[in-house]
């Protein structure tokens, strides 16, 4: 047997593909492959729902890449915001907004990834939720052994071809030997939900030193609060503030200080879980979409800077990207080394670019002053605020959905 996870057995000895890491890339790369014929299993490590440290901002190619996969009569069940308008406030009072036109979504990732995992099974998807891969051992031409655990027990998983999309930073980045995680990196997420002021239609992303929010609505008539900041700004900053009853209240109450427009949209919102959600060890520097012979797809690619939007749309388009690479392989039509240079080849011409403009603009977002110039310039030359637009996006998959 392939494995006995104590939720009863599968008489698989092999499958095609293993896909490890449940979120949107994995999930559309398990889609992907079983809508092919093909045999897969999804490891996920946690279960559904889950809240996760997220700006919920779907970008509009992200509907052209839900519909490929026949999702998009779900997802419009899930009573997503529509996004038009995107803002963004320097502490100073800077700002500049443009209209998108072609709507993003808001939704959130306890909502959708829940829905996208249940589509999976419905499409042929053996799903195994708490479940953790180790260790991955084999290659393209011998198959592979993912070893995996859950509820205590130790077993493995044979496959011919496997597909990481583990997210920003695992354990298996260890294991796998990759040179970035042996790195230490500046940067420290958090999220939580509120119910405050209506932003219907719009998604405002302020600026403090060192960092930046976004504030969009989700379903229900929530708000997702979510910010990046620098790890030495958010140390000095909850030094500062000595009110609030812990490091991340005392630390929020500071980048309201610094951004008033943020503040003051703050200062009526009431929080509707118990706590800011967080995670560390963000990292922005490049990374590689093959490690050996397995396939890297979403943020254990390469993580798009948040500010430039296009990181769900990414995560989801990386997952189709590598699925159709691994079906190339496992009919025939191409050979192991060749498929590889196909993918990385493509994974390079489709998102190098984006990636780059991206830790670019981060970088020139969280200087604060050189901001504020570049805001001005934005609203002096709007063209230059549309070359923005088009640059960090997929304009295919848009001119799909226009």
């Amino acid at each position: 047997m392939a494995y006995d996870a104590g939720r009863g057995k599968t008489a698989v000895t092999r499958w095609d593909a293993v896909i490890i890491g449940g979120g949107l890339a994995g999930c559309m790369a398990a889609i992907t492959l079983a809508q092919s014929g093909k045999q897969v299993a999804l490891i996920e490590a946690g279960d559904y729902p889950r809240n996760k440290v997220c700006g919920e901002f779907f970008s509009p190619e992200c509907t052209a890449l839900f519909d490929s996969i026949g999702f998009m009569p779900v997802l419009n069940r899930l009573a997503a915001n529509p996004i038009r308008t995107i803002r963004i406030t320097a502490p100073d009072g800077e700002a500049w907004q443009t209209t998108l036109r072609v709507p993003g979504l808001s939704v959130s990732r306890y909502t959708l990834d829940a829905a996208l995992a249940a589509y999976a099974q419905q499409v042929g998807v053996e799903l195994l939720t708490r479940t953790r891969a180790l260790d991955i051992d084999g290659d393209l031409t011998r198959g592979f052994s993912v070893t995996a655990q859950s509820d205590g027990s130790t077993w493995d998983l044979r496959a011919t071809g496997v597909i990481a999309a583990h997210g920003k930073r695992s354990n298996l980045d260890r294991v796998l030997k990759r040179r970035f995680f042996t790195q230490q990196h500046p940067y420290i997420g958090l999220k939580r939900y509120f119910i405050g002021t209506p932003l219907p239609g719009q998604l405002d992303l302020h600026v403090f030193p060192g960092g930046y929010c976004g504030v969009s609505q989700v379903e229900n008539g929530q708000t997702n609060v979510c910010l990046l900041v620098e790890q030495p700004v958010f140390q000095a900053a909850c030094a500062a503030i000595t009110e609030g009853h812990s490091p991340r209240e005392r630390f929020v109450r500071w980048m309201c200080e610094h951004n008033p427009q943020l503040g003051a949209w703050m200062v009526t919102a009431v929080p509707t879980i118990s706590d800011w959600l967080s995670i560390g060890q963000v990292t922005l520097c490049p990374k590689t979409p093959l490690e050996g012979d397995v396939l890297m797809a979403g943020d254990a690619a390469g993580m798009v800077a948040p500010l430039a939007g296009d990181g769900m749309a990414m995560a989801l388009h990386s997952g189709r990207l590598a699925a159709e690479a691994l079906t190339q392989f496992l009919t025939g039509d191409q050979s192991a080394e060749g498929m590889k240079r196909a993918y990385a080849k493509t994974w390079t011409q489709q998102f190098r670019f984006r990636l780059r403009l991206g830790r670019t603009l981060h970088n020139v977002l969280i200087r604060p002053r050189i901001l504020s110039l570049g805001l001005r310039t934005l609203r002096r030359f709007p063209a230059a605020g549309d070359w923005l637009i088009r640059n960090t996006r997929d304009l295919d998959l848009l001119e799909q959905n226009a």
